[in-house]
């Protein structure tokens, strides 16, 4: 409907002076839509430019314009867009073909989730001196930004996609505890004094990351649309880190934290998703620990959630 109403706006404005100057032909027009266009739908307009008839209907993926005794059909489906043009004479003959062959992948966006920590062989069981990193893990989420992707195509439905985007992650801690960097840079527990409890404690963290996938696409038989499938790797810089406790030692009170917490600059792991368009579930897990080696525990970040995709 919007490229009617737009095709009709700018004739409008060419034929207005043509319509306050010929009523012989505001007549013509109007006999040949009593007569040709009586069961047109509604979105039909006629419009006389000169000596010729000029209409646009709508209807589903297909469009029609008529032009005197030309008619030109422009339909999309699965294969792309033709446009066919047909006249009294020649009939209808197709002299436009544009593919839908261009890759497009599903990866800028925003995504939302949980996060968490795994140990030696993809547990999630930790030892029981690291037991200060047990998390509240409903509380702990990651979101994601990824700007519009980059498209490598392969096939029409296979290639490559990547970009750059900003990881925000937060680890909120299940006990009464938070971290701190003691002698040599090595982490370990903080507690509160005496009396008093932490009612909330979380570790956040910022990431600069890039991922690299490859994708493919199922379409869907009769649609438009398709079903995307990707994996690959994701690399991260750090950009800043910092520790927050909400504790209540007769009046709530807050304290932050901004450090390194001797956690690695760089890292990388793998990164894979499932989806049908522009909603997709995606999972990320790191091959990189959290903390440089001997600093601190062995613990590997993952992320589970829901990706929404610009594209």
């Amino acid at each position: 409907m919007k490229k009617v109403i737009l095709v009709i706006a700018i004739i409008s404005m060419i034929s207005m002076p043509l319509f306050s100057q010929n009523k012989e032909k505001e007549q013509k027009l109007e006999n040949l839509e009593n007569k040709e266009y009586k069961k047109a739908p509604k979105d039909t307009v006629s419009v006389v430019i000169g000596d010729e008839i000029f209409s646009v209907r709508e209807s589903g993926d297909e469009t029609r314009v008529t032009l005197g005794n030309k008619e030109y059909r422009v339909v999309e489906d699965n294969d792309g867009i033709r446009v066919y043009k047909s006249d009294k004479r020649d009939g209808d003959k197709e002299f436009y073909h544009r593919k839908h062959n261009r890759f497009r992948g599903h990866l800028g966006g925003f995504e939302l989730g949980f996060n968490g920590f795994m140990t030696d062989y993809w547990s999630t069981t930790l030892a029981p001196e690291d037991s200060y990193f047990d998390l509240n893990t409903s509380k702990s989420w990651v979101w994601n930004f990824l700007f519009p992707n980059i498209n490598i195509g392969i096939t029409r439905h296979l290639g490559f996609v990547s970009t750059i985007g900003f990881n925000f992650s937060t680890y909120r801690f299940d006990g009464n505890n938070s971290i701190k960097k003691y002698d040599y840079s090595v982490i370990g527990p903080l507690y509160p004094d005496s009396g008093i409890v932490f009612t909330k404690s979380k570790l956040e963290s910022t990431y600069l990351t890039l991922p690299l996938l490859l994708e493919g696409q199922i379409p869907l038989s009769g649609h438009n649309k398709t079903i995307n499938i990707g994996a690959g790797v994701i690399g991260a810089l750090k950009l800043c880190s910092k520790a927050k406790v909400t504790y209540d030692d007769g009046d709530k009170s807050k304290s932050r934290t901004k450090d390194d917490f001797s956690m690695n600059v760089l890292r990388w792991g793998a990164t894979a998703r499932i989806g049908y368009e522009h909603i997709q579930v995606y999972g990320t897990t790191y091959f990189t620990r959290l903390f440089e080696k001997g600093k601190g525990p062995e613990l590997y970040p993952y992320e589970v959630g829901i990706a929404f995709t610009f594209n």
